[in-house]
């Protein structure tokens, strides 16, 4: 424990039990998207398509917030050589990321796709989405959410895990909302790398459309 895992806790007191003891469902599934994803597992194949990000690395233009959650990962023993995440955008590659950006109906929206090699955490945390805000200059009084998305079958070692709540086994395509403010992490301790990625949306009528009837094709 540390300042800022504390104040998360005492200031969000009231939106969860904060007890690893108790048995609690702390992410949602969705549905599962069929789509063709040989183009952008293609594209994911190759590790010069992606941009390297460092998650425990301190960086002049992170908010406060952020830079407080950094140094917490920082006192956990997180650093900048088990923290490497590689990843693609939609903006990169738009048309081979067209069916991942249209099928979820979100108003605006930004994907990325990541590859986690072994070896790599993403930390304990949670989604402030301030970045997409941003990029998209969201008020803040506008809904925000994120599906992730697992891009091939679970394999032995890769880890995702939400408030006291493991998902492990998924299949590809397979679609999971968190909670707000819900802390989550994830690793690869396997021998292949694990492909995910992430749909940051605003929500709109037809995204509860389509999440209520929890068919995606595209």
């Amino acid at each position: 424990m540390n300042d800022y895992w504390q104040s998360f806790i005492e200031q969000n007191k009231n939106l969860w039990h904060f007890d690893p003891s108790v048995k609690s469902q702390d992410f949602s599934y969705i549905g599962r998207l069929k789509t063709d994803f040989k183009p952008l597992l293609d594209l994911m194949s190759d590790d010069k398509n992606f941009q390297e990000y460092v998650i425990a690395e301190q960086i002049k233009e992170h908010k406060a917030e952020l830079s407080e959650r950094i140094v917490a990962f920082n006192e956990w023993g997180f650093n900048e050589h088990n923290t490497k995440s590689l990843q693609i955008t939609d903006s990169e590659f738009p048309e081979v990321f067209e069916p991942y950006k249209k099928f979820a109906g979100f108003g605006d929206c930004k994907v990325v796709a990541l590859k986690q090699h072994p070896g790599q955490f993403l930390p304990w945390h949670e989604d402030t989405y301030v970045g997409f805000k941003k990029e998209f200059n969201i008020p803040n009084d506008v809904k925000v959410t994120r599906y992730s998305l697992f891009l091939k079958d679970w394999q032995w070692g890769h880890f995702f895990s939400a408030g006291n709540s493991i998902m492990h086994q998924w299949k590809q395509g397979d679609i999971i909302e968190l909670k707000p403010k819900m802390h989550h992490t994830t690793c690869n301790a396997g021998m292949v790398p694990k492909l995910t990625m992430t749909i940051t949306g605003t929500v709109t009528e037809e995204f509860l459309r389509k999440k209520e009837e929890g068919i995606f094709e595209y």
